[in-house]
């Protein structure tokens, strides 16, 4: 045990001043703990670490917790409704680039280390994207809610659906025989089923009894995570493949962004350490490997515009779009590097073209970072060209209108419910902005039933309130007393949401006057008295009625 707290320390300590360094000069995080793995690792580092496979154990666990979050982010409705364009773009980018690589990788074999089966993967986990790295520069530039952005999100959500079938069928891939292929579907069919049919018919009771206590909440939905990561390892299945079916089960729950804000930071401390395990693998660089990644990576950036953009032509979209689009997802994925970690494991693929991933993704998410960042003025260089080669027909790169969410009410309790009922009476154009945050599920169905937007959370949480990104709050209501709050004050929220969004309005409540001082020193605009205003009212209504009494009698 002790030498497994000293590899840990150690990982983390040099992966958090790496990153800090890699944060400052303005590159992805993951390149950083890839650096961090280098260094303390047994290949060019100084061989800090005792036992590598302590440090592999606790990324194993990072990579469950990894599927699991992003199977709760999957929203399977917005994914239906996303439109022609996004649904076609997503669910054929996919084949599209797995068929180009077959081609490529084909004639271009033996340039990459591996048996038999490098082609085939290298030309899936080229098809596959960085969500981690595309999702972060799109929201730091404000893109999300465009029409590149949505495009471009849809794809990437897609493709996680697409590694799902990979996790299937990847224990299988060095041999694939109808009976084990058959196989493979059946028990991947049943792993569905279960988890899909426990979900429905238990989870969801079990939820809704225990759902005001936001700690059994989470512990319940880790200790379902375990459960299908054990269930498809005794299937012989990937446990990761588990972990997301288990994600994707609980994405039905209106409790799932509660819980996905929850374990995000879990999630992120082990993921430090699978990356960092995965640059104590890098191999020193040669000739060889500098030439594969290059052309790696070429192929990688070329193929999404040879699938993107005739996708969404011949849906309809703009060449705008499909171009943009494609220099938003031109980067490998994390999940790339997943798949192939555990093909080395099965024994599929070599150590070395594991390194040439690596190395690649590094190159990769480097580079995208700042595709993403002058997309805009990359499309304008090429633009001239494209109108010339391209064909005239698409609509126009519009951006839709998407809900703005820009009021945050924290709590759902009387006072609220008596605000909301006022605003749906006297001003309703402001529903569509507000947001709601409670953990009382008739709240929540009550709000839905007034066609406000209500989510599952616990206030008290800052990783609950940021993960919600309140950071764009314009408003910031809390109308419960501290005596009615459990686990946290008016004071404690205003803290919280003064840290997270610096230039909202925050309107606070109070139990007595003297702390009306306090609040406002610590970041709120405005202190409600409840039982002060209805006193005031009180004495104005009961001095106008004698005052009328008064009269009467005079």
């Amino acid at each position: 045990m002790h030498g497994l707290i000293h590899d840990i320390g150690v990982a983390v300590t040099v992966a958090t001043i790496i990153g800090i360094l890699t944060h400052a000069l303005r590159q992805p995080i993951i390149v950083g703990y890839l650096i961090a793995g280098i260094i303390i690792g047994p290949e060019l580092g100084y061989q800090l670490i005792t036992s590598a496979d302590n440090v592999a154990v606790i990324s194993e666990i990072g990579l469950i917790l990894l599927l699991f979050v992003i199977g709760m982010e999957l929203d399977l409705k917005v994914i239906l409704q996303s439109g022609r364009q996004i649904l076609a773009s997503g669910i054929g980018q996919f084949p599209v680039c797995v068929a180009l690589g077959l081609l490529v990788f084909s004639a271009f074999g033996a340039a990459f280390p591996g048996g038999g089966m490098a082609k085939v993967y290298l030309a899936m986990l080229c098809a596959l994207s960085s969500t981690a790295i595309a999702v972060k520069s799109l929201n730091d530039k404000f893109e999300i809610e465009t029409l590149t952005g949505r495009t471009s999100v849809g794809i990437l959500v897609i493709q996680d659906l697409w590694v799902i079938l990979i996790l299937a069928f990847q224990p299988n891939l060095d041999n694939l025989k109808m009976a084990l292929i058959g196989l493979a579907v059946v028990k991947s069919a049943l792993l569905l089923l279960v988890g899909f049919f426990i979900s429905k018919y238990v989870l969801k009771y079990v939820f809704k009894s225990v759902s005001k206590s936001p700690e059994l909440v989470i512990s319940i939905s880790l200790g379902w995570c375990a459960f299908m990561a054990g269930l498809a390892g005794f299937l012989d299945l990937s446990m990761e493949m588990g972990a997301l079916i288990a994600g994707v089960s609980i994405s039905l729950f209106p409790y799932r962004m509660h819980v996905a804000a929850k374990t995000l930071s879990l999630r992120d401390s082990f993921l430090i350490l699978f990356f960092v395990s995965l640059g104590m693998k890098i191999i020193a660089p040669n000739a060889a490997l500098i030439w594969q990644t290059l052309g790696l990576s070429c192929f990688l950036i070329l193929s999404r515009f040879l699938s993107v953009i005739p996708i969404l032509l011949f849906t309809g979209g703009s060449l705008r779009t499909g171009f943009i689009t494609s220099l938003n997802i031109s980067q490998l994925s994390e999940f790339s590097l997943v798949v192939a970690s555990i093909g080395v494991g099965l024994g599929h693929i070599s150590s070395d073209l594991l390194a040439v991933l690596i190395y690649t993704m590094a190159l990769t998410s480097i580079t995208s970072s700042y595709f993403i960042k002058y997309n805009h003025q990359i499309y304008k260089v090429f633009q001239g060209l494209l109108n010339k080669a391209g064909p005239k027909t698409g609509q126009a790169d519009k951006d839709a209108a998407e809900p703005d969410y820009s009021i945050f009410i924290l709590g759902c309790h009387r006072g609220a419910m008596s605000f909301l009922q006022t605003v749906t009476e006297k001003c309703p154009h402001f529903l569509p902005r507000i947001i709601v945050i409670d953990f009382n599920l008739e709240v929540l169905k009550e709000l839905k039933s007034m066609q406000v937007k209500g989510v599952f959370g616990d206030i008290s949480q800052l990783d609950t309130l940021a993960h919600l990104h309140m950071d764009k709050a314009q408003v910031i209501i809390s109308t419960i007393p501290d005596v009615l709050l459990k686990g946290t004050s008016n004071l404690d929220l205003v803290k919280k949401c003064r840290s997270i969004a610096p230039e909202a309005v925050i309107i606070a409540t109070a139990d007595q006057s003297s702390q009306i001082e306090e609040l406002k020193r610590h970041g709120a605009n405005e202190v409600l008295l409840p039982y002060s205003m209805a006193g005031d009212y009180l004495a104005d209504y009961l001095e106008s009625s004698l005052q009328i009494i008064s009269d009467l009698d005079s």
